[in-house]
């Protein structure tokens, strides 16, 4: 479900479908839709590992990053930062809250973003950014996350959040994925945290 484009100039690369289909339909619903192209990549591992070759194709002028911080931001912040000084990007010492960029030093280098799911500052993952936009005073997100909860310990997921995510999209009448409930409006995009991607998005692909 990559955004359409005429090149690969402006590259946004991510881990899976979910984050493609999340972010299609985000930037897709914003009122000053950005063009770029979206590249999975189907590991966190393989998109890191690819950074240094994605940085330096010749003609690509906006380079997008998105993965999950999982349990460390610091670690990934760092395995991200090693990749790139490959291609002779520096990152800056920790993450900017409201998502990195780094605009290029010498010619023929790209823009460089980097958002690290779900906010830059903490742990975690796309389900935990998510969670983040189910609006205000909805009825089912605690009944999700109490049932999440009140599984039994050798049944509880390891990741709550992609768990009760995923329990509270279960009984939403516009289907059970992320990127397609975005589309359907479940979601309050003008929460800060949908506003804030979207304004790195721009900072990166505007």
């Amino acid at each position: 479900m990559s955004i359409p484009t005429a090149d690969s100039r402006r590259v946004l690369l991510v881990e899976g479908p979910d984050d493609d289909s999340v972010i299609w339909h985000l930037n897709d619903s914003s009122q000053s839709s950005l063009e770029f192209q979206i590249i999975k990549k189907n590991s966190v591992e393989q998109v890191v590992a690819s950074l240094a070759t994605e940085a330096v194709l010749p003609g690509r002028t906006a380079l997008g990053i998105v993965v999950d911080a999982n349990s460390s931001v610091s670690a990934r912040w760092q395995s991200i930062g090693d990749h790139l000084s490959d291609a002779k990007i520096q990152l800056p010492p920790q993450p900017d809250p409201s998502g990195t960029v780094v605009l290029p030093r010498e010619p023929g280098q790209p823009t460089v973003g980097v958002w690290l799911m779900p906010d830059n500052v903490n742990s975690g993952e796309l389900e935990n950014f998510v969670s983040d936009l189910i609006p205000v005073g909805d009825t089912v997100w605690p009944r999700a996350q109490d049932y999440i909860a009140g599984l039994p310990s050798d049944d509880r997921p390891p990741q709550p959040a992609k768990a009760e995510v995923h329990a509270w999209l279960a009984v939403r009448t516009e289907g059970s994925q992320m990127g397609t409930s975005v589309r359907a409006g479940a979601f309050d995009l003008g929460r800060p945290a949908a506003r804030s991607f979207l304004d790195w998005l721009r900072k990166v692909f505007g």
